[in-house]
């Protein structure tokens, strides 16, 4: 199958956008005049990788998108430079897989992109990172990572692995024990909800509830969340030297008071005023911002070229 991108006026979309994160999985498109079609989200099931491949293909089953002839998908882990997914814990059930090639059928070719770069290009290209050149993308949900964009396109690095700032070790508080393996087992929605509710919890949406509402134990918790994602915003800025920070991510863009805690005190930890300056924003396009961002970035890959997995299928390949 060669798959191009037709000019023509045809209202079903060429290219469906997939996130596929840690808790769920949302798909859209982009309609004629490029904006955000949302089509709906399903649970994501740990550890089982047929279950994760049937809830997307449930998705895109939708009669808006059925048969597209171009997935592309954002996925909340990193991948080496033959698309073999990382996944380190297996919590998707594609470790070590290449997931466009699972997801790539005859009629269908798939492109997959890290959640975080995907996000970065989402924002740049139709929400709140637009006017910028040097643009610092931090997404906060069910993990923590980053991406730095330069005039759109993602620092990937040398292992393609350029976004794990939520594994770095947390910055010093006044807390007493705050001992924990890294900022993203702090500031993450599953790590505030831990905090609350337990080590099965995952859920940080009671927690802010309960903080908003002036439970001392909840406003504990997000005032330390906030603090320590605060000093990694600090951190990144230092490091990176954007023009603007877009924080996204489902717990990002949404917990406004958490987000607005963390913004303040980035701006107090931040060293020098050009830093203290700069616009700290949510993200335009909230949870949405990976897939549109796979979409965007699986549209420019078509545009200069690159071969699909899709023709490269034999004959009696079928849809999986």
């Amino acid at each position: 199958m060669k798959t191009t991108l037709s000019s023509n006026t045809k209202t079903s979309p060429e290219i469906v956008g997939v996130d596929i994160g840690g808790t769920k999985i949302a798909a859209g498109y982009l309609d004629q005049d490029g904006r955000p079609v949302p089509l709906g989200t399903a649970p994501t099931t740990p550890f089982d990788g047929h279950a994760n491949v049937r809830a997307l293909e449930a998705l895109l089953s939708d009669p808006q998108v059925a048969g597209a002839p171009v997935l592309a998908v954002s996925v909340a882990t990193t991948f080496d430079h033959d698309g073999a997914l990382r996944d380190p814990r297996g919590w998707f059930g594609w470790q070590g897989k290449v997931l466009a090639d699972v997801l790539t059928t005859r009629d269908r070719s798939a492109f997959v992109y890290a959640d975080a770069a995907a996000g970065a290009v989402g924002e740049y290209a139709k929400g709140a990172g637009k006017a910028y050149g040097h643009l610092l993308y931090i997404t906060v949900g069910t993990g923590v990572s980053h991406s730095f964009l330069v005039n759109g396109k993602p620092l990937n690095g040398a292992h393609n692995a350029a976004y794990f700032s939520g594994y770095t070790p947390q910055a010093r508080c006044d807390r007493p024990a705050c001992d924990f393996p890294h900022v993203e087992s702090i500031c993450s929605g599953p790590g505030i909800a831990r905090a609350f509710s337990g080590p099965q919890a995952r859920d940080a949406r009671p927690v802010m509830t309960a903080a908003e509402d002036g439970d001392p134990g909840a406003v504990a918790i997000v005032n330390h969340a906030a603090w320590h994602l605060g000093a990694l915003i600090a951190s990144l800025v230092l490091m990176y030297d954007p023009d603007c920070v877009v924080i996204g991510g489902g717990l990002g863009s949404g917990a406004h008071v958490y987000r607005s805690q963390a913004i303040d005190i980035a701006r107090e930890v931040i060293s020098v005023q050009h830093g203290k300056l700069l616009p700290i924003i949510p993200a335009a396009l909230g949870s949405m911002s990976p897939w549109v961002g796979a979409a965007e970035m699986a549209r420019h890959e078509l545009e200069m070229g690159t071969p699909t997995r899709a023709e490269a299928l034999p004959d009696t390949a079928g849809a999986r």
